[in-house]
Order: C-alpha cells, then sequence, then structure tokens
C-alpha cells in the first residue's frame, strides 16, 4: 500500500462513519478558515501599511473589552442548547431565546456604561465612541443565536462554515475600503458591526424556527445548570486569551501595544484558524453514546489526526516569519520589534493544541465545572508567565506567555484524564440523538460553540 493510499485510509478511518463524519467536519471547517485566512491576509496587507501602530493599540484594547463582554452572551443559552435531550427540547428553546434578550440587552447597557471609565483608565478618549458602538452588536444576537444552535446541534456544519465564509469576505473587504479611505482605527471596528446583521439573517434563513410564544420562565432549571458554569470558563478563556492586552495597554505606550497586537495575531492568525476548525469538528465526535474510556481514545485520535497538519504549519510558519514579514506586512513593523514577538506567540499555538483538546473532552463528558477549574488553572499559568515576563519589556511578555502555557500543557493533561478515566463504572455519560439530525441514527449532536457568534474571532486583528 503506497504512502498517500495509507495516509487517506488513515483519515478516513477506513470507512468508519465517525471518522468520515469528523474528517467531513474538518474539511467544511478547513475550507471556512482557509477563505478566513486569505481574506484576512489581504486585509492585513493594506491595513499594516495605512494604520499606525496607535490605532492598533486602541483598537486592542476595544475589541479586548468587547470580547470579554460578548464571552457571556455566546455562552448563556448555547451550550444547554446543544447538549439537551429530545424531551423539553421546544420548551427550552423558547426560554433560552427569551433569556437570551435579557443578557444581550444588559452587555449592551453594561459596555456603553464601561466605555468612559475604561478611557479614563487608559488615557484614551478615543476608546469611548468604538465601545458604544459595538455594544450596538448585542440586540443583533438573540433573533439568531437559538438557531444558530439548532444547526450545530444537528451537525450541519456545512451551513456554518459557508456562513463565516460568507461574513470573513464581508470584515475582509469592509477593513480594507475603510482603510484606504484614511478611517484609522475604525477601519478595525466597524466591519465587525456592519456584518453581524448578515450573520443573524444568514442563520434564520438557513433554520425555520422562530419564537411561537412566551417562555414559561426565564430560569428553568436544565438551561441555568449549564448556563451558569460555561459562562464563567467562557469568561475564563477570553480573560486568558486577552489579559496580555490588557496588561500591554495598562504598562506600556499604546503604540507600543498596537505593535504587540500587530505581532500577536499575525503570528497566531493561521494557528487559531486551525485550532478553532479543529475544536469545532472534534466536539461533535465527543458527544455520542459512548464510555468516559470510549470518550478519551477518540480525543486521541482526533488530536493526532489534527497535529499531522497543524505542527508542521506552526513550526513552518515561525521559521519562515524572517522572509515573509517584511515582505507581506513591511519592512517597517519588523523595525518596531515585532518579529520576535509574532515567532514566540506563534510557538505558543503548539501546547494549546493539547489544552484545546482537554476543555472540549470535559464539555462533551458533561463536566462544564471541571473545565471552568482547567481554564482558571490555565489562566493562572499564564499570567505568572506573563507578569514574569514583564521586566523585559514586550518581548519578555510574549516569551513569558510561551512558558507558561507550555507548562500548563501537562499537567492539565493528566488532570483531565485522570477525571475523565474516573468517570467509568461511576456513570454513563450520553447524549440523545435530536430528531433533525442528517446524519446516522449514532450521529452526536453537540459541537464547540467557537462557531456560533459572529464575534467568534473577536481576539484576532481586525485586519
Amino acid at each position: 500500500m503506497g504512502v498517500i493510499t495509507r495516509l487517506k485510509t488513515r483519515l478516513t478511518g477506513g470507512g468508519d462513519g465517525g471518522n468520515g463524519r469528523l474528517i467531513r467536519n474538518l474539511a467544511w471547517m478547513g475550507m471556512s478558515q482557509g477563505v478566513h485566512r486569505i481574506a484576512r491576509l489581504g486585509a492585513t496587507l493594506v491595513a499594516a501599511r495605512m494604520i499606525a501602530p496607535e490605532s492598533f493599540g486602541i483598537a486592542a484594547i476595544v475589541l479586548t473589552a468587547h470580547e470579554i463582554m460578548h464571552a457571556i452572551s455566546n455562552a448563556a443559552v448555547v451550550p444547554a442548547l446543544v447538549q439537551a435531550g429530545r424531551e423539553g427540547y421546544e420548551r427550552l428553546c423558547r426560554d433560552a431565546y427569551w433569556f437570551n434578550w435579557v443578557v444581550c440587552l444588559g452587555l449592551m447597557v453594561l459596555q456603553m456604561a464601561l466605555a468612559p471609565l475604561l478611557a479614563y483608565l487608559y488615557d484614551a478618549p478615543d476608546l469611548t465612541l468604538p465601545l458604544m458602538a459595538l455594544a450596538l452588536i448585542f440586540p443583533m444576537l438573540p433573533p439568531a443565536a437559538i438557531n444558530a444552535a439548532r444547526i450545530l446541534r444537528s451537525n450541519r456544519l456545512h451551513i456554518t462554515a459557508r456562513i463565516e465564509m460568507g461574513q470573513s469576505i464581508g470584515e475582509a473587504v469592509g477593513v480594507m475600503l475603510l482603510a484606504a479611505m484614511g478611517a484609522g482605527f475604525w477601519a478595525l471596528i466597524l466591519p465587525k458591526l456592519i456584518v453581524t446583521p448578515i450573520w443573524t439573517l444568514a442563520y434564520r434563513w438557513c433554520e425555520s424556527w422562530r419564537i411561537d410564544e412566551r417562555p414559561s420562565t426565564l430560569w428553568s432549571r436544565p438551561l441555568m445548570s449549564f448556563a451558569r458554569p460555561m459562562m464563567g470558563v467562557e469568561v475564563v478563556s477570553v480573560l486568558r486569551q486577552q489579559m496580555d492586552y490588557l496588561l500591554v495597554g495598562a504598562l506600556f505606550a499604546m503604540d507600543v501595544l498596537g505593535v504587540y497586537f500587530f505581532a500577536f495575531n499575525a503570528g497566531l492568525g493561521i494557528s487559531l484558524g486551525l485550532l478553532r476548525a479543529y475544536s469545532t469538528a472534534i466536539f461533535p465526535q465527543l458527544c455520542g453514546d459512548m464510555t468516559s474510556r470510549e470518550r478519551l481514545a477518540r480525543m486521541h485520535h482526533g488530536m493526532r489526526l489534527f497535529a499531522l497538519v497543524a505542527v508542521p504549519a506552526i513550526i513552518a510558519q515561525s521559521l519562515l516569519a524572517p522572509w515573509y514579514v517584511p515582505i507581506l506586512f513591511g519592512e517597517a513593523w519588523v523595525e518596531r520589534g515585532a518579529l520576535p514577538i509574532l515567532i514566540l506567540i506563534c510557538l505558543s499555538a503548539l501546547p494549546r493544541i493539547l489544552l484545546d483538546s482537554c476543555g472540549q473532552l470535559l464539555r462533551a463528558q458533561g463536566m462544564p465545572g471541571a473545565d471552568l477549574k482547567l481554564q482558571i488553572f490555565m489562566t493562572l499559568m499564564l499570567g505568572a508567565g506573563m507578569f514574569a515576563g514583564v521586566p523585559f519589556g514586550i518581548n519578555g511578555v510574549a516569551a513569558g506567555i510561551l512558558v507558561g502555557i507550555s507548562l500548563a500543557a501537562l499537567p492539565g493533561y493528566l488532570w483531565t484524564r485522570r477525571l475523565i478515566l474516573a468517570q467509568d463504572g461511576l456513570m454513563t455519560h450520553t447524549s440523545t440523538q435530536p430528531p433533525d439530525t442528517p446524519d446516522s441514527p449514532d450521529t452526536p449532536h453537540a459541537a464547540s460553540t467557537a462557531s456560533l457568534s459572529p464575534d467568534r474571532d473577536v481576539q484576532e486583528a481586525r485586519p
């Protein structure tokens, strides 16, 4: 058997249905992320030459603050809906719809109220209006959030991928046009607001569900039992991803933050895209009816498949950075010190593969509380690394991120593995098949919540 044939057999699982679905999901989400990266690259080539580092710094604070707020809305209803069984599901959707309105309107008011305070704390008056503008995104989410959750629940990732591709192209075109018009930091922010209605209309078009009556209660037990820990998980996860921006912005000048923001997203952009595609594809495969040991083995198998592509791509991106950064983005960014930051941050994606897999596994096992503990541990390790690197400047902060996340990977995996294996003999975690699942009767219906939001990649640079 030739090398190509063996690789094809390995990727398709020799005809196994579960592996076939995983490959299809990876293919769709990989295609989506490929389009997303190409669109972002085009926008970055324009923005890097037309937007000053100070404007990148302003955009970093605005997008970071908004992403922290948005994490709450994304976790408020989605996890409960993708994990729920058939019984009482329609009622749960109605309750989740109205509860999501309460959460999103509250977040809009809160973000608008916090905007002047953040502008004062960072001594940057330009922060106020962009933060208030992005707060207008929240009322656009509830009309389609349940529809998006139902699509992922039924494992229709081809729809999710197509919507993401359209959204990515729209945002990238918006960034390029506004940057060329000299809009400054608004070029990195306004496209996000403009394309959100497209996300809303697309999901409502692709999923026919509509609200038909008022809720029985806004605080139903099935909804809140999953929503509370998941909101904590998402907030801690976003804080871990974004706290370096907040730290650099507080300790260094805004132009320094701009250089860091550019380097971080140029270095981790492709890697984050790969990780997002992997998380969206692997999570449904971990949610079927199986023992804890089988679920762990399936995670290992998916992680090995992903590593065949991701590890060489990440290493190549790091090694080739000294050549492609000045060519694609301009020599000025190299002179400002972006190159070592980019390489260090890019390498930090390697241990993230293991930690992201552990988080998806715990969610699939129905253990959001354990996932929250894992996220807190990762955040503490990352924070310790960053603070240890502060005396050495932004290069030290980037090195601290790499060291902190690397030191967290093995203990986090061993702890997760022990928890999962301890479930064998104690419980059997099952997921009820929804009636509208298009695949075979054993198709898992849950999916990663990362793709449910039009803000799915706020942490990335908007160019």
